[in-house]
């Protein structure tokens, strides 16, 4: 019951994750293309999509190490999954310091700083799809 649980819960926080980082990306491009800045609404509201999301990552990576131990015995699966893990790290990583900025500029009543942003984003991409590749490889 307690592997099903965390499946759930997994998957659940999978589909938060890509929903929200597939919709924020398109509100995004759609802004930059239209040379437009997000109002106080939209960017009150990325926000909060930014903060879901970190929420689903790390809800990720508690049940994605609760189902390595009740699976797999730990984290030690095969190469693959330790690329994996390597990958996700990478989103996560990235996550939690594109959080960090958008709080301090939310703070300090700025706009977000693009340039520091879209290198943190290609971070999170890049470590997505090591994730999803080396995952696919670890348990084929």
């Amino acid at each position: 019951m307690l592997v099903i649980g965390l499946k759930f819960s997994h998957f659940l926080a999978l589909f938060a994750a890509g929903g929200l980082g597939i919709g924020g990306a398109i509100v995004q491009s759609a802004l930059i293309k239209a040379g437009q800045a997000p109002s106080a609404a939209l960017g009150r509201a990325l926000r909060l999509l930014s903060i879901i999301g970190l929420i689903a990552i790390v809800t990720l990576w508690i049940t994605g190490v609760g189902l390595a131990h009740a699976l797999h015995g730990g984290l030690g699966i095969n190469t693959a999954f330790g690329i994996k893990l390597g990958g996700a790290s990478l989103v996560l990583a990235s996550a939690v310091l594109s959080n960090l900025h958008l709080a301090k500029a939310a703070r300090l009543s700025q706009a977000p700083n693009r340039a520091y942003l879209k290198p943190l984003m290609t971070l999170s991409r890049l470590g997505l799809v090591v994730a999803l590749v080396a995952v696919a490889a670890a348990f084929r």
